[in-house]
């Protein structure tokens, strides 16, 4: 019974994740408009949550008993965290965008949960059943129906969007791993406090640390409001990462276009979709709804295991 509430926690948290993400979307969409450089922005949301993220380690003495006891391996693999999924791969992914198109930016990041989800099998040996395989193949044919393939541009920024795809899915599956054995604080706080600091370094690197000092009221008020939406996204989801597979997590977020979807139609007044759309968003809350079920049936075909007596 107590592994059934872990596991129906953690697909809870993951829908929400994909909620908070389907509010950001909308959020990052008018924040990024008011700065002329997308690293600058991303730079300083990031570093919001990695900020948030230190208050633990003050308030709480759980948190800096684990931190004095981490090893030098795990030192290492929180330090790869920070660069492969806290900070490089934002910079790719935007440089990216920038010289191909988001049709090609949308083709990328649909594909990265079937990447994470490749990963995960083989890195993490986590168990994907064939039923959800068929689901995840399904949410793959569901996400790129309406992408014209004619239209993506094969160029450097397509190649920029692979490895930042890649990285991103990688930092997914490494976090699973150090999970493990770690708290989701010391894990969101590896991502994202040294990733901002990665980030920061780049700014200074390449001369445009010194706009942050130029920044108006609405920008900082952006910053600040999409930083604690970021936070709250990345807390939800290394949550659920830690009591569910990765893979799930990962396909049950391909449900934050639709809930964008739904938020602006709610704002227009109107849903402006043609019945094809309609057909495809319903098909695709179908099979996120179906890969839940599927996790929930499985978890409680899964035996607890019991301690052993002492």
């Amino acid at each position: 019974m107590k592994n059934d509430s872990k596991v129906a926690t953690g697909y809870a948290l993951a829908v929400s994740a994909a909620a908070i993400s389907g509010v950001a979307i909308i959020v990052n969409s008018l924040g990024v408009k008011l700065f002329k450089d997308s690293a600058t922005y991303t730079t300083l949301k990031n570093g919001v949550v990695g900020l948030l993220v230190l208050v633990p380690f003050f308030a709480m003495s759980a948190s800096r008993v684990e931190l004095g006891r981490l090893s030098r391996r795990q030192w290492g693999w929180l330090a790869v965290l920070a660069v492969i999924s806290g900070s490089v791969p934002f910079l790719l992914f935007f440089e990216g965008l920038r010289q191909t198109d988001a049709v090609t930016g949308a083709l990328f990041n649909h594909l990265q949960f079937a990447l994470v989800a490749v990963l995960a099998a083989i890195l993490l040996r986590e168990r994907i059943s064939a039923p959800m395989w068929l689901g995840f193949a399904a949410l793959v044919v569901a996400t790129n129906i309406g992408i014209n393939l004619g239209a993506v541009r094969v160029n450097t920024g397509t190649a920029l969007l692979l490895a930042s795809t890649t990285l991103f899915a990688a930092g997914f599956v490494l976090a699973k791993h150090l999970l493990a054995g770690l708290s989701t604080m010391t894990v969101m706080s590896a991502r994202m406090t040294l990733g901002s600091l990665v980030l920061l370094v780049y700014l200074a690197a390449t001369g445009r640390l010194g706009a942050i000092g130029h920044l108006h009221a609405d920008q900082w008020q952006f910053v600040i409001v999409t930083g604690l939406i970021l936070f709250a996204f990345v807390a939800t989801t290394l949550a659920a990462i830690k009591r569910v597979p990765v893979s799930a997590v990962m396909a049950i977020g391909m449900a934050s276009p639709l809930v964008t979807t739904v938020l602006e139609a709610a704002h227009d007044g109107r849903l402006r979709l043609n019945p094809a759309d309609l057909a495809n968003l319903g098909f695709t809350v179908a099979v996120i709804t179906a890969i839940v079920v599927i996790g929930l049936g499985e978890a409680r075909r899964t035996p607890t295991p019991v301690p052993s007596p002492a």
